[in-house]
């Protein structure tokens, strides 16, 4: 006879793959990366690294993290900095109402359900992205495009040769797909 905890993990083992499907499903057959919440001490790099361009408290940025999944880094970005503003776009349930609940009491962050190929970047000052090789080359020419001269794009681990590079950052460590971590620095020129 099977117990009560047993069959709760099968309950949410069978749950969790038809998730797994549908999300894959969702996102064009994989056309999106799926979510995957960016490890904590990437998160901590990032900050320390875009402290040049979020420091300068005189003039409030507009800051959007395209597929942010549960908005690990606008969450810690927002703490650190709050007289910036603050978007995340996620088009999958789970992982936007993990980041509505955990940023609901900030409030210069605002968190859409909304794909981030649809959205607006023309008053972005700075974008920060985990893409994947698929999306990066459609979603470079639209910050390209979409965004003013001046503007920064962060990339983690995935190239955008759309954008004129700034700096590679090389951690020498490995994300949770086993890639090489880089950071892209990106500078949008008009």
């Amino acid at each position: 006879m099977r117990d009560f905890f047993t069959d709760a993990l099968l309950i949410a083992a069978v749950l969790f793959e038809y998730y797994v499907i549908y999300a894959f499903i969702r996102s064009k057959m994989g056309k999106y990366p799926p979510y995957v919440s960016t490890r904590k001490g990437m998160v901590r790099l990032l900050a320390k690294e875009m402290e040049f361009i979020l420091s300068d408290g005189s003039t409030p940025k507009n800051v959007v993290e395209p597929g942010c999944g549960n908005a690990r880094i606008t969450i810690c970005l927002a703490k650190k900095y709050p007289n910036h503003s603050f978007v995340g776009y996620e088009w999958d349930w789970v992982p936007y109402l993990l980041a509505k609940i955990k940023s609901c009491r900030l409030k210069n962050v605002k968190i859409l359900r909304q794909n981030f190929m649809t959205a607006d970047y023309t008053k972005t000052d700075l974008a920060i992205l985990f893409t994947g090789n698929e999306i990066a080359r459609e979603l470079g020419q639209k910050l390209k495009n979409d965004m003013p001269a001046g503007a920064y794009v962060v990339s983690e681990s995935f190239e955008m040769k759309e954008l004129p590079l700034v700096k590679t950052l090389e951690t020498g460590k490995a994300n949770w797909f086993f890639l090489p971590q880089k950071v892209y620095f990106y500078k949008i020129e008009k």
